[in-house]
């Protein structure tokens, strides 16, 4: 393998850990809202889907509901996490969920023709990807004209100029690259040849677990720097309070 093709650290990184998370009941209870969930759904719209594409399925969360919902468009869930892939796919045999296939990928190229896809989501994946504004390209191709893109990522705050959010994430070291602020992530569709259409906006909560690393970083932030995302520490857990989700509709130009 050569210089060009060799697999990005981040890439590794996040195949190793969500292939071993992703089956665990934990990380599952961190993931799951029910409203949030909905949300993704209405937005997704009533349909005419002849075929749709979730980036990043991990264990299927959005994707088994959406090929419930529009059971007239194939729906393909694409994952880095390999054994996930192949323990969806069994999971949809054995419901007989015709419309619905997982498959995994390299987490850089997607493997599909131009215009394969009316409608793509991703939902808690983004920021993982390694070159977002060549993915942005890759979902203008892959699109159909006027196809949507609904994109739903925890949000870097406007304040947050240094990044100290992304810090704390990739401690975890599963591929984070960064979470994108409404405005960054507004440039990246715009110049990749989306427009805009809707965005309605979330909070979620959830903890970093008792380890030195992340309490180091905490005691290096000043009391500014915490209220931007109502960061605590309860008894060495700690915990992001409040951090925005943006859902966004994008719609190829």
């Amino acid at each position: 393998m050569n210089n060009v093709d060799r697999e990005p650290e981040s890439v590794k990184q996040a195949r190793e850990s969500f292939n071993h998370v992703l089956n665990s009941e934990k990380y599952t209870d961190i993931i799951q809202d029910g409203g949030h969930l909905g949300l993704l759904l209405d937005l997704a719209g009533d349909g005419g889907y002849k075929s749709i594409l979730d980036i990043g399925t991990g264990n299927g969360y959005l994707a088994f509901p959406l090929a419930e919902k529009f059971p007239s468009a194939h729906v393909c869930g694409i994952d880095i996490a390999d054994e996930a892939v192949e323990r969806n796919s069994a999971l949809a045999r054995e419901r007989g969920i015709g419309n619905l296939s997982f498959r995994a990928f390299d987490g850089l190229r997607y493997p599909f023709e131009e215009g394969s896809f009316d409608l793509i989501v991703t939902r808690y994946a983004f920021h993982h990807f390694p070159k977002a504004q060549d993915a942005v390209f890759q979902m203008s191709r892959i699109l159909s004209k006027g196809g949507r893109a609904l994109i739903s990522d925890p949000m870097r705050s406007p304040g947050d100029r240094s990044g100290l959010i992304d810090d704390f994430m990739r401690v975890k070291r599963d591929g984070h690259i960064q979470f994108y602020s409404s405005q960054a992530l507004d440039s990246l569709f715009l110049s990749g040849g989306f427009r805009k259409e809707a965005q309605v906006m979330t909070d979620m909560r959830f903890p970093f677990p008792r380890q030195a690393a992340y309490a180091g970083l905490y005691g290096k932030l000043t009391e500014k720097e915490r209220a931007l995302y109502d960061m605590t520490d309860d008894n060495g857990v700690i915990w992001v309070n409040k951090i925005r989700v943006g859902n966004t509709i994008f719609v190829k130009e």
